[in-house]
């Protein structure tokens, strides 16, 4: 039970932290926001490491702290981005695909599958499906298609930071969850490199963004070390299923200070989406 509670505070967290990494980067440029916000939170983490005096443990569960970093960069980057272009609800469709592919994961690597299970596994899949096909889009460029493709791979990132972040933090979660900030940050710094158009005095967060940006950090960082902690003794299924609710706080917060309203469609895939997530957990807890 106390596994749940941690995914269910780790959600939580996760959502605020989309929220405003995502009105972030509507001013500054996403992975930007990205590497700021996760080496601030990393910035917390080395206090911290420093107080417990733990060694860290061996290279398996460090490289696949790594791994869940990496995958934070591209499933941050792409929501950040979506975020910032309007699209709201589309956190709904990422989390519930990213659970369903970590829960499949689970059930390979020994957990049980009932017919609750599957079920939840259904609407998961099939409310992500709908929402992701039918999310709202920043530019008329954008098609369902692009927002399709946008929203699995972000999926992609969530699922592979699931498994690995769970697998790591069975040596030590805080050991696992600094890795992963560094991980995240550091990647997020070569891409911005990389693809960077801007002048750098324009790429750089202005003085009045940091409150925003050490929020985004300080939640971020919450919510990875409450999922690394839940996941020395919570099975992948139900963590991974209990924690992709995130979208709720996103959406909630996107409702209440923006005003946003989902189409029929959308809510429609949403609901179906969140309770298939809701489903898994119940099941698997």
């Amino acid at each position: 039970m106390e596994a749940i509670w941690l995914g269910a505070l780790a959600a939580a967290a996760w959502g605020a932290a989309d929220y405003f990494g995502g009105a972030a980067g509507g001013r500054t440029p996403v992975f930007v926001v990205v590497a700021v916000s996760e080496l601030l939170g990393l910035g917390v983490l080395v206090p911290v490491l420093v107080t417990r005096g733990v060694p860290p443990p061996s290279v398996a569960p460090l490289l696949l702290a790594a791994v869940a970093g990496a995958a934070v960069t591209l499933e941050l980057g792409l929501i950040y981005l979506a975020l910032s272009r309007g699209q709201g609800f589309i956190t709904a469709p990422v989390s519930a695909l990213g659970a369903a592919a970590a829960a499949a994961a689970g059930l390979i690597a020994g957990d049980p599958l009932d017919a609750l299970v599957a079920a939840g596994l259904v609407c998961a899949l099939l409310g992500g499906g709908v929402s992701a096909w039918a999310a709202d889009h920043g530019t008329r460029r954008d098609g369902p298609l692009r927002g399709a493709a946008l929203c699995a791979g972000a999926a992609a990132g969530v699922a592979v930071m699931f498994i690995s972040l769970h697998a790591a933090s069975r040596a030590d979660p805080y050991w696992a969850t600094a890795v992963e900030h560094a991980s995240t940050g550091l990647c997020a710094v070569l891409v911005e490199l990389a693809v960077a158009r801007r002048p750098r005095r324009d790429r750089m967060p202005r003085l009045t963004q940091l409150p925003v940006l050490a929020l985004i950090a300080f939640a971020g960082t919450g919510g990875d070390l409450a999922y690394a902690t839940a996941s020395r003794h919570g099975a992948l299924t139900v963590l991974s299923a209990v924690s992709s609710l995130y979208p709720a706080a996103t959406i909630a917060l996107g409702v209440v200070i923006q005003r946003l309203r989902p189409s029929r469609i959308q809510l429609a895939g949403i609901v179906l989406a969140l309770i298939g997530a809701a489903v898994l957990g119940a099941a698997t807890g």
